[in-house]
C-alpha cells in the first residue's frame, strides 16, 4: 500500500510586520500544500522567542518526515534555530518567500534576506537541505516540493526497514557483499539474515490443496509453455507462498534469495517465478545481492510501483543495453501476458520469459565507495529487445534500454551486473537523496 509522505510545515515571522497580511501568506502556502500529494500538519507561527516552546511541543507529538520551514518574512536566526534544532537530523526543506505585486506596486516582507541569513548558518552547522524560493501557487515550487517529500519519505522509510537475506551473496560475486553497519549508519535499513532452509521448511507446511487453488487462478493470467508440469506450477506457488508467509513471519519489507546453487540444483527448483510474482507486492531480488535489493527499495519507495532488476548484457549501436536477469521481474513488467518457461540448461524450476512493456524506466545501483557509497543513476526508455537469449536457455524476462545519456559513459561506472529498474523517471529524485545522505552520485 502506497503512502503519502508526512510533512510538517513550520512557518517563522517577525513581530513588526501586520499580522493579516502575514497570516495570509501563511495560509496561502498551507493552502498550496495541502492541495499536493502529501500528508501535511502545520504548526502555529513563530514571530518571537515565547512562541518557541509552543511550537516545538506541537513537533514533538508529530511522526513526520519532512520538515518545511517557511520563512514568510524577516526573520531572526536564533528564534529558528531554537525551535528546529533537535530535528535537524530529518530532512529539511527551507522556503523562502519573496516579493509579490499589489495594486501597481512591488512588495516584500524581508524573506529573502533572511532566507540569506538562515540558509548559509544551516550550511555552516552541517544540515542536510534543501533551499527553494517563491510565493505560493508556483508550479515549479510544486514539483520541487513533491519531489523532496518523496526524497524525505524514502529516508524516513529506509530507516525502519527489514531485508530478508536468505543465504548470502552468489557465485563469488564480491559486489553483492555488504558491510552491516555501515548500511545501518549511512543507507538505513536493517538486514535480516535468514539460511535458505527457512524457505525448504516453510514449503513444507504449504497445504498443496491451497497451493493448487492459487496456482489455477493465477495460471489463467499467463502464457505458460507447453512443456511446463502442472506440478512445476504448483511447486512454484507453494514456494511463493512459503516467501510470503516468512515475509510476515520476519516482518519484512524486502528480500533477496540465494538461489544458486543450493535451490536452483541441490533442491531442483531455482525460485524466479515465486519471486516474480511476490515482487509485485514486496521489493525482491535473487543471487543474495544485498546493494541490489537496497537499490530496488529505494526506487520502490520513490515510486511507489514495484521495482525489478536485470543483469547488463551488452550495448547496442543505437545506444541502448540489453537488461535481464535470468528468470525474474515483477510480473507486471511483461509486455502482454507473462511467458512462463522451462529452465533447460544451468538451473531446474520454471522461468519468467517476459519481455519488459514500454515506457519511461530509471535504473540504479548502490555500491561502497571508501568510507561511503556511491550511486550509478541512468534513466531511458524500454523498447522490444531483439530475441536474445543465453546458449542453451529460454529467453529471459528483459527489455532494451534506450538511455537518456551515453551507453558508453554506462558501461564505463558500472558497478556490478544487476540494477535495480522501475518505471518513471526518478532521476532527480535520486540526485537529492544522495546529497542528504551524503552518497556520490555518479550519472
Amino acid at each position: 500500500m502506497k503512502t503519502l509522505p508526512k510533512v510538517i510545515m513550520v512557518p517563522f515571522s517577525y513581530p513588526d510586520y501586520p499580522e493579516d497580511l502575514v497570516g495570509r501568506w501563511v495560509n496561502k502556502s498551507y493552502d498550496m500544500l495541502k492541495d499536493l500529494n502529501i500528508e501535511l500538519t502545520a504548526t502555529h507561527l513563530v514571530k518571537e522567542r515565547k512562541d518557541i516552546p509552543r511550537v516545538l511541543e506541537q513537533i514533538k507529538k508529530e511522526d513526520f518526515d519532512l520538515i518545511i520551514a517557511l520563512l514568510v518574512s524577516w526573520v531572526e536566526a536564533p528564534n529558528f534555530i531554537a525551535t528546529l534544532r533537535d530535528f535537524m537530523d530529518h530532512p529539511l526543506l527551507l522556503w523562502s518567500h519573496t516579493t509579490w505585486e499589489e495594486k501597481g506596486e512591488r512588495l516584500t516582507l524581508g524573506a529573502v534576506p533572511a532566507a540569506g541569513v538562515i540558509r548559509e548558518t544551516l550550511e555552516e552547522m552541517g544540515v542536510k537541505f534543501e533551499f527553494i524560493w517563491g510565493m505560493p501557487g508556483l508550479d515549479e515550487l510544486k514539483k520541487k516540493i513533491t519531489s523532496f517529500s518523496l526524497v524525505a519519505s524514502t529516508i524516513n522509510k529506509l530507516k525502519k526497514a527489514r531485508i530478508g537475506l536468505f543465504g548470502y551473496l552468489s557465485m563469488g560475486m564480491y559486489t553483492g557483499g555488504f558491510d552491516h553497519i555501515k548500511v545501518r549508519k549511512i543507507l538505513g535499513p536493517e538486514i535480516v539474515h535468514l539460511g535458505q532452509y527457512y524457505i525448504m521448511k516453510e514449503f513444507e507446511r504449504i497445504s498443496l490443496k491451497d497451493a493448487e487453488k492459487i496456482a489455477k487462478e493465477l495460471m489463467r493470467g499467463w502464457d505458460i509453455a507447453k512443456d511446463v508440469e502442472e506440478e512445476l506450477a504448483i511447486k512454484a506457488i507453494r514456494v511463493y507462498l512459503a516467501l510470503k508467509n516468512l515475509v510476515k513471519n520476519h516482518s519484512l519489507d524486502a528480500l533477496t534469495v540465494k538461489c544458486q546453487y543450493e535451490l536452483s540444483r541441490e533442491w531442483g527448483f531455482a525460485p524466479c517465478i515465486p519471486l516474480s510474482i511476490l515482487a509485485d507486492d514486496i521489493t525482491s531480488s535473487c543471487e543474495g545481492d544485498t546493494p541490489l535489493v537496497i537499490s530496488q527499495l529505494i526506487l520502490h519507495y520513490l515510486s511507489g510501483s514495484p521495482a525489478g532488476y536485470g543483469d547488463v548484457h551488452d550495448i547496442l549501436p543505437d545506444n541502448s543495453i540489453l537488461l535481464g536477469a535470468c528468470g525474474f521481474a515483477p510480473l507486471s513488467f511483461a509486455r502482454g501476458k507473462p511467458k512462463i518457461k522451462k529452465h533447460t540448461a544451468l538451473y531446474e524450476g520454471l522461468l519468467n520469459s517476459s519481455p519488459y512493456r514500454e515506457g519511461e524506466v530509471t535504473l540504479c545501483r548502490i555500491a561502497q565507495d571508501k568510507s561511503g557509497y556511491k550511486m550509478h543513476i541512468a534513466t531511458g526508455q524500454v523498447e522490444p529487445p531483439p530475441y536474445f537469449h543465453e546458449v542453451g536457455c529460454p529467453p529471459y524476462a528483459m527489455g532494451k534500454i534506450k538511455l537518456s545519456g551515453s551507453a558508453q559513459d554506462f558501461f564505463q561506472n558500472l558497478m556490478s551486473q544487476h540494477y535495480g529498474i522501475v518505471y518513471g523517471n526518478f532521476k532527480n529524485e535520486l540526485l537529492t537523496f544522495c546529497k542528504m545522505l551524503g552518497i556520490r552520485p555518479v550519472v
